[in-house]
Parts: structure tokens; sequence; C-alpha cells
């Protein structure tokens, strides 16, 4: 796989890139208050882990909607989404690995 092709497939300039958007469209779609994206680990689990997010079930639904809209990848089922999700890490392996649908 060319990483600077999904880089570029995904409007992102390198893996930082993408963690820190990653970052933002969790916030903004779980509706994160005083919480910035620098302020969030990479590699700790951010539903039900120890960090400053504090995600539930719920908040993965809505950050699979975001994901879908934003880089055009899907979460098809439960078993997909907690591997995706374990951490931002794991998210942004996802994304960059996984089919593009329509938006």
């Amino acid at each position: 796989m060319d990483l600077e092709q999904a880089y570029r497939d995904l409007n992102v300039s390198s893996r930082e890139d993408l963690l820190f958007k990653l970052k933002e469209l969790v916030i903004r779609a779980c509706e994160i208050r005083d919480v910035r994206p620098e302020d969030v680990p990479t590699d700790v689990p951010f539903i039900g882990g120890p960090g400053p997010l504090k995600l539930d079930s719920l908040d993965a639904m809505e950050i699979a909607m975001e994901l879908r809209y934003t880089f055009g990848v899907e979460l098809k089922n439960a078993s997909t989404a907690a591997k995706a999700m374990q951490n931002f890490d794991t998210l942004a392996d996802f994304v960059i690995a996984a089919p593009k649908v329509k938006k």
C-alpha cells in the first residue's frame, strides 16, 4: 500500500495529521467540551478507557457515522468497530486500510 497516496486520498498530509483529525472528529461527533485534540493520548482507549474522553457505545455509533461521512470508511459490524476503536492508532490504521465507500 502506498501510504502517501492513502494520505492524499484522505486529504491529510501525514499520519500525525490524520491522528489529529480523528481526535477532532471524535470530539466534535461526541460533543465533548473542554478537551482539545492535543490533550488526547493516541495510544489509550477512548471508549471505556482512562483517557479524558470517557466515551461509551452510543458515542461509538456517532463516531462510526462521522467516519463514513468524513473519510468514506464504514465500520460494518461490532467486531470491526471494536478492533478499529481500541485507540487512535488502531483507528488511523483502519481508516488508512479500509475500502472507501460513498460518503
